[in-house]
């Protein structure tokens, strides 16, 4: 008979309070949850569950001793392996790619092939090949914001390739999922402006002609990024590294309870959702009401077309970014889930997150399809840069740079 061979299993921070390094004074928890699902003679399967990371062992001999010192639970297990060799815990530090890793790779990979020069070209057109004009600031930035998610992508998709293996240090975690945050609370903020502006523009129009002015709108925008910004101080903060077995390191968030981790989700659905929303939909609401009241027909098409523009934007918004918050909170409440109840959350996870990260690269498309005035600058901009490159180089070619003069040909 083979003897067991005797393997450690150290699991730290469970229901400890650490003052050096616990800012809130609180408690870090850490699950582990112990299911024996089969025993039949000699064979045990065991799983175990860290932070909902499960490993399923075949054991024949089982032994464990609990000693509880300082927090710290140390569980010594002797076992012998079902083909009678010797066996670990870990075996390795990355489990094998799954398909949900690889899926959601490609969907990282999509919007990165998109959305960074379908953003740069925005960008470009709506800063040099456009007149200057507030609908120009706004969709500017509303480019910028896309341009920074799909440009974080990259460094974002190495852990996926590692079982979520964090290796780029402590302070790219915060600052790169950090991002994300940003960039969502920026978005939503300029989209919220963008509506605003639209109903001010349309209930106040001597007043939009005496101070609705482009440096306005500048100052505005650099608004938004400061509290987009502040905004996202509470993710920078509670983002950190925890290691795992040997080397692995992961990066996710650690709260000090549950009611604190339960505030941070609502508190992001609020005002980085919830709220906002309805005030988009109450202004375009308006927006409407006012335009269909008008008697100048051509006037009300012209308001029709840009309406038309931030609605689309609006909705792929909601669509793209509402399973997000859904499928958080659900998380959050199925927390202690293990099997396949926890696989099928993760996979819902990954969906949601590739679902949030698209809508980076759809709002470009629908500045083609639905705005008039960028497409003319962007048609004649191209134009302009294949006349340029069918010049002799002797020949001096003069680029033309044709303007709209309606701020509302969106």
């Amino acid at each position: 008979m083979t003897k067991p061979h005797p393997v450690q299993l150290s699991i730290y921070k469970l229901h400890k309070t650490d003052s050096s390094s616990d800012r809130g004074g609180g408690t870090a928890v850490q699950t582990l949850s112990f299911t024996i699902h089969t025993l039949h003679h000699t064979e045990v399967e065991l799983q175990i569950c860290p932070n909902f990371a499960c490993f399923l062992l075949p054991l024949s001999f089982l032994t464990a001793k609990m000693d509880y010192y300082d927090y710290n639970v140390s569980f010594d297990v002797n076992f012998t392996c079902a083909d009678g060799g010797n066996c670990t815990l870990f075996e390795e530090d990355y489990d094998v790619m799954g398909w949900r890793h690889y899926f959601a790779l490609i969907c990282y990979l999509v919007v990165v092939l998109l959305g960074v020069p379908g953003n740069g070209l925005v960008a470009w057109v709506t800063a040099f090949r456009m007149p200057s004009s507030v609908n120009a600031v706004w969709f500017l930035n509303l480019a910028l914001t896309d341009l920074l998610c799909c440009l974080s992508l990259p460094l974002l998709m190495v852990p996926l390739t590692q079982d979520q293996h964090w290796p780029f240090g402590s302070l790219a975690c915060k600052m790169l999922h950090g991002l994300l945050y940003m960039v969502m609370y920026c978005s939503v903020l300029i989209l919220t402006v963008i509506s605003l502006d639209r109903w001010i523009l349309v209930s106040r129009p001597a007043w939009c002609q005496n101070r609705r002015q482009p440096r306005l709108a500048r100052w505005i925008c650099l608004g938004t990024w400061m509290l987009a910004l502040i905004g996202t101080i509470p993710q920078f903060i509670h983002m950190e590294e925890e290691k795992y077995g040997k080397v692995k390191i992961v990066c996710h968030g650690q709260y000090a309870s549950m009611a604190h981790a339960w505030g941070m989700v609502v508190t992001r659905f609020l005002l980085g959702f919830l709220l906002p929303f309805l005030i988009i939909s109450y202004s375009h609401w308006l927006v409407y009401q006012r335009t269909h009241q008008k008697s100048a027909r051509r006037q009300s098409e012209r308001s029709a077309r840009t309406v038309r523009v931030i609605l689309a934007v609006v909705i792929t918004f909601f669509f793209c970014w509402i399973p997000l918050h859904i499928i958080d909170a659900i998380a959050l409440s199925l927390r202690t889930s293990v099997g396949k109840t926890r696989a099928n959350l993760h996979l819902a996870q990954v969906l949601a997150l590739c679902l949030a990260y698209f809508n980076s690269c759809l709002n470009p498309l629908l500045y083609v399809c639905l705005g008039r005035g960028f497409k003319e600058s962007l048609t004649k901009t191209l134009k302009s840069v294949l006349n340029f490159a069918s010049e002799e180089p002797t020949r001096g070619v003069s680029i033309s740079n044709t303007k709209s003069t309606t701020d509302t040909n969106y």
